[in-house]
């Protein structure tokens, strides 16, 4: 993607990699943050931010295990806490009002960032293809040890047509910690411009966890995409775009002239 730089933010794990677009952009109209899945990297985000113009900044981190980023040895250190601690100190990086974008494995991330941190340094929320409680009908890897989950995410990478993907032991760490995880009683603490996106055909996070997501945070918005699986940016990464666009615009009507 043209005009991306690269940005290293220090945290205890070490420095976390993030893709920066519109440096350029006036600080007081804040940032876009877009954090990818399980498996992703911040790759997953380039024609979506394409289409995002020029009027905000954009940052896509690859948090630990992926890119340029640390990738701990210990396989307790790919926990959703961890992933979180890595997310606050790009939020704190970056200018503010920052609007948190997450897919998939992201969405979940997000929750738990939302949990340990507040939402002080953010003015919207968007949501897409994810889960509160993976592990049930949302599973991402059928297999039981780690070797045969890093096998599976290979054969997943080409499905979801991500270009550049985490290694396949910190995909197989993540799975095994996440997989158990249940965020729902934090969703009604949620008290932020919510836009949940969700793919009708999402065979790895079926709608109902979207629709769930969307019921369980105060005021949040549901937009169902009748012929889309999991990777709605890879769908049709001009909508996701321009439902950001909409989105940030709606939940700060002080930004509307600005825009």
């Amino acid at each position: 993607m043209a005009g991306v730089s690269t940005a290293f933010i220090a945290t205890r794990a070490g420095a976390i990699e993030c893709l920066r677009a519109n440096p350029e952009a006036d600080p007081a109209r804040g940032t876009f943050v877009l954090l990818h899945g399980i498996q992703g990297t911040a790759a997953a985000w380039a024609e979506v931010a394409a289409h995002l113009g020029g009027e905000r900044a954009i940052w896509m981190p690859n948090l630990r295990g992926r890119g340029r980023s640390p990738v701990p040895d210990e396989p307790g250190a790919y926990t959703l806490d961890h992933f979180a601690t890595d997310l606050h100190a790009v939020i704190e990086a970056a200018a503010g009002p920052v609007t948190l974008v997450g897919w998939s494995m992201g969405v979940l991330v997000s929750l738990t960032y939302l949990d340990l941190y507040g939402a002080d340094k953010l003015d919207a929320l968007v949501l897409a293809s994810g889960t509160a409680r993976p592990g049930h009908d949302a599973v991402w890897f059928h297999a039981d040890t780690a070797d045969a989950v890093a096998e599976e995410a290979r054969e997943r990478a080409v499905r979801l047509a991500l270009t550049a993907y985490a290694t396949p032991t910190a995909v197989a760490r993540a799975w095994a910690s996440v997989r158990a995880t249940d965020l729902r009683e934090a969703l009604s603490r949620i008290a932020l411009p919510t836009l949940v996106m969700h793919g009708e055909q999402d065979d790895q996070c079926p709608l109902a966890h979207g629709s769930l997501i969307a019921a369980g945070i105060p005021d949040a918005a549901l937009e169902i995409w009748p012929a889309a699986g999991h990777n709605l940016m890879a769908h049709d990464p001009e909508r996701f775009a321009q439902s950001l666009l909409r989105h940030s615009v709606l939940s700060s009507p002080g930004r509307m002239n600005a825009i």
